[in-house]
C-alpha cells in the first residue's frame, strides 16, 4: 500500500500530466457545435448495438462485428480527449486505428456468413503461395466445412466462431499473408454493400472510406514529420516542446472524428439490418433516434436509417 504523502504526489502529477487545462482551453477555443456534436455522435454509435440488439437472443448471431464495438467506442473516445488535451498524433492514430476496428468487425462478421463468402470476389483474387498454389482464406474455409460440415451451419448462429477458425492464420508468418490487407478488405466491403448509402454520394465508397480518411490518418501512424506534434506546432508557430492548443487542428480532427463516426454508424446498421427489420421494438428505437442523428448532421447514417424504414415499409 503506497504511502498517503507519495500517492498525493504521483496523482498530482498524472493530473498535470493529463492537460487539463488545455481541456478547457479547447472547448473554449474550439468550434464548440461541431465539437459537441462529434463527441455525441461517438456514444450515437454506443447507444445502436445496445438498444438494437438483444443481448440474449442476437449477441451471437452478430458476435464477430460485436466483439470489437467496444473497442471502437472506447478508442474513439480516448482519440477525442487526447486531441482535447492537444496531443493530435496520438488522437489521430486512435482514430485511425478506430476506424480499421470497424472495417475489421464487418470483415470477419461478413466471412462467418455464407451469402457474403459466396460473393467475395475481391478476397478471392487475394491469397499466398501453399506449396506453389494460391491458396485465399477463402479456400482455408472450404477445406475446414469439407472436414466439419457442422461449423458452416454454426457460424450461421455464433458469427464470432469465425475467430476460432482463423487464429492460426495471425500466429504464422506466412499464414498471416493471407489476410487481405486494408484496401482490399474495403473494397471487399464496398461490393457486399457495407458502405450503403456512402456510393449515393461517392461514388467510389472506396475512395471516401480508405482514401480520403483512412489513408490521410494513416500519415500519422506513419509519423510523417508534419505529422508529429513538434511538426504541427512549427507549421502554427507555436512553441516546440510545449504541449498547446491549435485551434486549426482541433477543428480539423472533430471534423475527421465526425465522418469517422458517421462511417461507423452506416456500417455498424448494415451489419444489423436484418436483425433490426426483423424486430419491431428496434424498428421503433430507431424510428425515435432518426431526429438525434440528423440534429448530429450523422447524415449518411440518417440516409442509412430512412432507408431501412423504406425496406420494412414503415414510410
Amino acid at each position: 500500500m503506497v504511502e498517503d504523502d507519495i500517492f498525493r504526489k504521483v496523482f498530482s502529477h498524472t493530473l498535470d500530466e493529463l492537460e487539463i487545462p488545455n481541456i478547457a482551453i479547447s472547448i473554449q477555443k474550439s468550434d464548440f457545435e461541431k465539437l459537441r456534436n462529434a463527441h455525441d455522435s461517438i456514444h450515437e454509435f454506443s447507444y445502436m448495438a445496445h438498444h438494437l440488439v438483444n443481448p440474449h437472443e442476437e449477441f451471437l448471431v452478430k458476435s464477430a462485428f460485436l466483439f470489437y464495438h467496444n473497442e471502437v467506442f472506447e478508442q474513439a473516445h480516448r482519440s477525442f480527449l487526447e486531441a482535447l488535451s492537444g496531443c493530435y498524433n496520438a488522437a489521430n492514430t486512435l482514430l485511425r486505428s478506430t476506424l480499421e476496428l470497424l472495417i475489421k468487425g464487418a470483415f470477419w462478421e461478413c466471412m462467418a456468413h455464407k451469402k457474403y463468402r459466396e460473393n467475395a470476389e475481391v478476397i478471392k483474387k487475394t491469397g499466398t503461395k501453399i506449396e506453389n498454389s494460391k491458396v485465399t482464406r477463402i479456400d482455408l474455409l472450404k477445406e475446414i466445412f469439407k472436414r466439419s460440415p457442422s461449423t458452416e451451419d454454426e457460424l450461421e448462429k455464433t458469427s464470432g466462431g469465425i475467430f476460432d477458425e482463423v487464429y492460426h492464420l495471425f500466429e504464422d508468418e506466412e499464414l498471416r499473408k493471407m489476410i487481405p490487407n486494408v484496401k482490399d478488405i474495403v473494397k471487399q466491403l464496398a461490393e457486399w454493400d457495407v458502405f450503403d448509402p456512402i456510393q449515393e454520394v461517392f461514388t467510389n465508397p472506396v475512395e471516401y472510406v480508405y482514401d480520403i480518411y483512412y489513408k490521410e490518418l494513416s500519415a500519422d501512424v506513419h509519423v510523417i514529420p508534419d505529422k508529429t506534434n513538434i511538426g504541427k506546432r512549427l507549421l502554427a508557430e507555436k512553441e516546440v516542446f510545449e504541449t498547446e492548443v491549435i485551434p486549426e487542428e482541433l477543428n480539423d480532427y472533430v471534423e475527421t472524428l465526425h465522418k469517422v463516426i458517421d462511417i461507423g454508424i452506416v456500417i455498424e446498421l448494415n451489419i444489423l439490418e436484418d436483425i433490426i427489420i426483423e424486430n419491431e421494438k428496434s424498428k421503433k428505437w430507431l424510428r425515435e433516434r432518426l431526429i438525434n442523428l440528423m440534429e448530429l448532421e450523422l447524415n449518411f447514417a440518417s440516409t442509412k436509417i430512412v432507408e431501412i424504414q423504406n425496406e420494412a415499409g414503415e414510410l
